[in-house]
């Protein structure tokens, strides 16, 4: 069945809930986003938009495998429809499936080279494989295209602290705080950049603020644990690492006792039965 053959007063049944179907997607309804795609694409299976932005909306709604089945079907479709191949690398890194997703992201911004989310995408891939130079320029052009998105500025930082470029990281991040000063997660990255700085009373301060954001955020926990430790003050270093393991009892119990933040006091009774007293 085409497009044309369902249409009524002049604009298509197809026409109508794709576009249904996409401002639903851009407003975060992506259920009611979904029903308006699936019968897009059974009334028209040619649409590899609706295919894409059903991937779209299924990747959004953590529903990873089936959204790369969208966007195979978009793609078998057309094998240059950029934002398929996007759609795909970002599902992919989702499933964190990152060496895979840095493929598909790396041909999306090939054919448009302007999709500054794809360039943004692929720099996140990258900094997960720990390619961090290629991550930077990857940010940069993201940036280039859209210099107030505070997540490439974020993301940008990370990557400079992978080359333990921690000064220029440290301005990063405050550009990012410039456009999304609210961000705990900002503030919780440069807590930790500046402990790498050895300024541990201001790295304490920005996880304190990251908490007023987000006070269930075991990573600023966690990085209070950490530069407490690096002060040599046991009973805030416990402190703070047990709440830590309140929220997040299995990974950071595994990350304290190979983190070398607590080594000056790693060894003493009191630390070691808090690690060892188990979730």
């Amino acid at each position: 069945m085409t497009a044309d053959s369902v249409a009524t007063g002049g604009v298509s049944r197809v026409g109508i809930l794709y576009g249904q179907g996409s401002a639903l997607y851009t407003v975060g309804r992506y259920q009611e986003a979904l029903q308006r795609f699936a019968e897009v694409v059974s009334m028209c299976p040619d649409h590899y938009e609706a295919w894409t932005l059903q991937g779209f909306s299924l990747t959004a709604d953590k529903q990873y495998q089936a959204a790369i089945a969208s966007f195979d079907h978009a793609l078998d479709l057309n094998p240059k429809y950029f934002l398929a191949w996007h759609g795909k690398g970002h599902a992919l890194a989702n499933l964190r499936q990152f060496e895979e997703a840095v493929i598909y992201l790396r041909r999306a911004v090939r054919l448009n080279p302007k999709d500054h989310e794809a360039w943004y995408n692929l720099g996140t891939a990258l900094n997960q494989l720990c390619q961090y130079e290629e991550a930077l320029g990857s940010f940069k052009r993201s940036l280039h295209i859209n210099a107030k998105d505070h997540r490439a500025w974020h993301n940008q930082a990370i990557a400079l602290c992978g080359l333990h470029a921690y000064e220029q990281a440290l301005t990063t991040l405050d550009h990012a705080l410039s456009l999304k000063p609210n961000s705990h997660y900002i503030w919780s990255q440069r807590g930790t950049v500046l402990i790498h700085l050895g300024q541990y009373g201001k790295a304490i301060h920005c996880f304190q603020v990251s908490l007023t954001h987000q006070v269930e955020n075991p990573n600023a926990w966690y990085g209070l644990a950490r530069a407490y430790a690096k002060q040599g003050d046991l009973d805030m270093t416990l402190k703070h690492l047990y709440r830590t393991f309140v929220l997040s009892p299995y990974v950071y119990r595994v990350m304290a006792q190979m983190d070398s933040h607590f080594d000056g006091l790693c060894d003493h009774p009191r630390f070691q039965a808090l690690i060892d007293a188990g979730p």
